[in-house]
């Protein structure tokens, strides 16, 4: 009986070390990660509307490994306004790989939303935040061109921004105003 608990003992140990080799060589791929978000209010002094100040997103990795991102959104009710927090994977600089873009509400009543940006770093195996790609309203991507652009609505009055990757960095190459909808044409 002694000699059964031994080799039972015995072969626990070689699991445990087994598995805390694998953990500690462990190098998490784009498609290892799951992600969930939490929208952050504060309350109005009657109660009356939630006014949205942060997203918080917890990026886990199927090892259970997990860190958070956290995004400042539009400050709207909550309550009359949506969209905070939601999750996007799209291609967003090209490269073939889906990226993340996290939700930070309208802009305005015409749905233009903004969105926190997040591309994925094959060489350091993580997601690396995208300055100024919540500058981009209610982005279009255009793959071919390797271009971004941001339109933004009042009435018939239309604000366009025009990115580019170029060398690794998003960098804004043309802004115009309008009142016809380039879009359209």
């Amino acid at each position: 009986m002694n000699k059964k608990i031994l080799i039972a003992f015995a072969m626990l140990i070689v699991m445990a070390t087994t598995s805390l080799g694998q953990t500690r060589n462990y190098v998490p791929e784009r498609d290892d990660y799951t992600f969930k978000t939490r929208v952050c209010a504060t309350a109005d002094d009657e109660g009356q509307c939630f006014i949205a100040d942060s997203v918080v997103t917890t990026v886990t990795d199927k090892m259970g490994h997990s860190f958070t991102l956290v995004s400042t959104t539009q400050p709207l009710d909550t309550l009359y306004w949506t969209g905070f927090g939601e999750i996007r994977e799209d291609d967003i600089n090209f490269d073939g790989t889906y990226d993340l873009m996290i939700c930070l509400g309208p802009t305005n009543s015409f749905g233009g939303f903004t969105y926190d940006g997040y591309v994925w770093d094959n060489a350091e195996h993580k997601f690396v935040r995208v300055e100024k790609f919540d500058e981009i309203l209610d982005p279009e991507f255009f793959p071919d061109k390797n271009q971004i652009l941001g339109t933004f609505r009042i009435d018939n009055h239309y604000w366009y921004s025009l990115y580019e990757w170029q060398n690794g960095k998003l960098v804004l190459i043309e802004e115009t105003q309008t009142d016809d909808n380039m879009l359209d044409n």
